[in-house]
């Protein structure tokens, strides 16, 4: 049976019990896209608040802006994970136009690369060769697992896929390329008209320097919590939900990202609603038996980190 076998047959076997139930379900694919366009507002807004707290108050703030940028943009490219499955709205045309406006050139994103990368990520999820988002064990025998985190921080590619976006990859069209490129040449130069050249200046630099460290640390992270330490073979052995409270989850999983098992047994519902789905989810026989739900990050009877150690290497 391959993986991609698995992946639909966990999907069938939840959704069996969901129909038996009257498909209660349903309900959460319906979209407010009004909500994303608030979200997308919200996120431009702190980002460029972040900037004049640095250029109009203090140069002391920087390390402060530099959290608060990375953390938006996290929750920017939770926004575009949604456009590539097509939950801003069903209509591709309005979905895409707001993705290629504001969202996927400000990130150094592709959308078709994107949705072509996730979907193979979802129907090939913890294959070798296959999975585009599979992270890989750099060490054999039991380990802490903050030696595991600073092997994925520190691998290269990593970074670059983190600083860089689709700009370093050379499966993305140079056509796509030159459109990132001229869409950031062209919010630059908007940007330097509007507010001047300190502005702007401070903006490049606070959104790199922010995208070469935080923005890593925190992706990083955020990737493990959803598949490091799980045996691939389908959506339940292979996935996580984070049901997790506080600073750490405003800091790791803006906009309901945490909920990833229950993304991918059912992409189709927005992030907005993934909580929602979530309670649904919990009272599945399919989901209590098979699911893979932590609730805190670093302390606790489970947390997730402490599935990171090398004992359970995947073969």
């Amino acid at each position: 049976m391959t993986t991609t076998s698995h992946v639909l047959s966990d999907m069938a076997a939840l959704r069996s019990e969901l129909r038996q139930q009257g498909d209660p379900h349903c309900e959460l694919f319906r979209l407010a896209p009004w909500r994303a366009v608030l979200d997308i507002a919200f996120d431009w807004l702190i980002v460029l608040s972040s900037v004049a707290l640095v250029v109009w108050w203090s140069e002391l703030f920087a390390p402060l802006a530099v959290v608060l940028i990375a953390n938006r943009q996290r929750a920017l490219g939770n926004i575009l994970h949604d456009a590539g499955h097509r939950n801003l709205w069903r209509d591709r045309r309005r979905n895409d136009l707001v993705a290629r406006l504001f969202i996927a050139p400000l990130l150094f994103a592709s959308l078709a690369r994107y949705r072509e990368t996730h979907f193979k990520h979802h129907m090939e999820l913890g294959t070798d060769g296959g999975d585009p988002d599979l992270l890989f064990f750099a060490r054999s025998g039991p380990t802490n697992w903050f030696l595991n985190y600073l092997d994925q921080i520190f691998s290269l590619s990593a970074w670059l896929s983190s600083m860089g976006g689709h700009l370093f990859s050379r499966q993305v069209r140079a056509a796509s390329q030159l459109y990132i490129l001229g869409w950031w040449a062209g919010a630059l130069a908007l940007m330097l008209a509007i507010v001047g050249p300190d502005f702007t200046i401070t903006f490049l630099v606070l959104w790199l320097l922010a995208r070469a460290t935080a923005f890593h640390l925190i992706t990083t992270f955020r990737e493990m919590c959803d598949h490091f330490g799980l045996l691939p073979g389908g959506v339940f052995t292979f996935t996580r939900d984070m049901v997790c409270h506080g600073v750490w989850r405003w800091l790791i999983h803006p906009r309901n990202n945490g909920y990833h098992l229950t993304h991918h047994l059912l992409p189709a519902v927005p992030y907005y609603r993934l909580p929602e789905a979530h309670r649904l989810l919990k009272g599945q026989e399919v989901f209590r038996d098979r699911g893979k739900v932590c609730s805190d990050y670093f302390t606790g009877t489970d947390p997730v980190t402490g599935a990171w150690q090398a004992q359970g290497r995947i073969p």
